[in-house]
């Protein structure tokens, strides 16, 4: 067993792979159940990494309001600039990545 690279992405794989496990491009000798699985893994991968950037925007979304608070207690300008940052950027990378969850959803 050897390790080759992807004619499509360039990526290490196994020389016994019938799909490339990185970009899904289909070696000679694959059959049509090994494409519907690197189809689900893709699509497992997308959602995986949709889910991370939900999860960073509400850590930077909660980030921000703790900075709005804090700088609104201590009176310092600079921590209400990265509270309104923070919760502007937090709210909408939270939006965005849901509204691209639901339609990636639909199809």
């Amino acid at each position: 067993m050897a390790i080759i690279k992807c004619p499509e992405c360039r990526k290490p794989i196994s020389d016994k792979a019938n799909i490339c496990t990185h970009c899904g491009y289909a070696m000679k000798g694959a059959t049509d159940e090994d494409l519907a699985r690197a189809a689900r893994i893709s699509r497992l991968k997308k959602q995986n990494r949709m889910q991370m950037i939900i999860y960073g925007s509400m850590v930077v979304f909660l980030a921000g309001v703790l900075f709005f608070y804090f700088g609104r207690e201590s009176g310092s300008n600079l921590y209400r600039v990265l509270g309104y940052f923070g919760i502007a950027l937090g709210g909408l990378g939270y939006l965005f990545s849901r509204i691209q969850s639901v339609i990636s959803k639909r199809r």
